[in-house]
């Protein structure tokens, strides 16, 4: 703060310009701030995350591990699977089921709200018809794409891309909607190119509204596949709490369901780099067209 107050007098005695001294004594100070805040956040963080631990190993011991288990029990558990080589396998099949039903839901449902935002009477059209379906409980289809598909990947794929698919469409033709009309018709009165107006307007002002979407679309992603999981599987995440719950083994049961937890953590947290760079590259558009 001393060093603030210094750099104010200064700018104040120098008719309120910095020298290049001040400025990096400013930067560096600036610096040493953020990267003060970035270890007191991962410190919140840790303790965010060693509190519920605590408490859970306390209940264990008070309830009793035969129905809770317990945060030692999971992490040996965990361990066992490393070395037999399970945790590799129901993990990457719930991942692989989850991403590309993301994915593919993702994809239908940009181009989806891109086609209903940019045309109002097709939309208000079919409307009645697309809320008809996203009402739907897609948790009860489960069965019938198990029915149809079997119980391999392309059931599951189908489950989560149906979950992912409205959100990811509602999202995206809101965003569309709520583009200023100026913009694009100043774009039109250019003679720009389509290819200009959808890079340098249409998908920067989707963005916010797509990343949205795509962290909802996370959650829903590992329950669709673990939904499906448990309905017709022989592998996955979601088999694994099925079996271990029928077997009575609770420490297996939870371990899979942290291991769920880890994964929407790890896959929120990419999400929110890819998000930095997205609106970084955003803003750079937003000053292009400033400019």
């Amino acid at each position: 703060m001393k060093c603030r107050e210094c750099l104010v007098m200064n700018v104040e005695g120098n008719g309120g310009s910095l020298s290049a001294a001040d400025e990096f004594e400013f930067e560096r100070g600036r610096r040493r701030e953020q990267q003060q805040r970035a270890r007191r956040l991962r410190l919140d963080q840790l303790v965010a995350a060693l509190v519920p631990l605590a408490l859970w190993q306390l209940a264990a011991q008070w309830i009793g591990k035969k129905w809770i288990s317990s945060p030692v029990d999971v992490a040996g558990r965990i361990w066992m699977m490393m070395m037999d080589g399970s945790l590799v396998l129901h993990t990457w099949e719930t991942f692989k089921e989850a991403m590309l039903g993301l994915l593919i839901g993702v994809v239908f449902g940009v181009v989806g709200g891109i086609v209903l935002g940019l045309w109002r009477r097709l939309s208000d059209a079919v409307d009645p018809v697309v809320m008809g379906f996203y009402s739907l409980p897609r948790v009860s289809l489960a069965p019938l794409f198990i029915i149809w598909l079997g119980i391999g990947l392309l059931a599951k794929v189908t489950l989560v891309a149906s979950m992912v698919v409205f959100v990811v469409l509602f999202n995206v033709r809101e965003g569309v909607r709520s583009i200023d009309r100026e913009i694009i018709d100043s774009f039109r009165s250019m003679n720009a190119p389509r290819s200009a107006l959808i890079r340098h307007v249409i998908i920067p002002s989707l963005m916010p509204w797509l990343m949205t979407a795509i962290r909802i679309g996370i959650g829903m992603s590992l329950v669709g596949a673990v939904v499906g999981e448990l309905i017709g599987a022989s592998k996955g995440l979601g088999w694994y709490v099925s079996h271990s719950s029928g077997i009575y083994d609770m420490t297996g049961a939870i371990t899979a369901l942290f291991i769920l937890m880890v994964l929407a953590m790890l896959f929120n947290g990419v999400l929110a780099i890819v998000e930095r760079r997205v609106l970084h590259w955003r803003r750079s558009n937003d000053s292009w067209m400033v400019g």
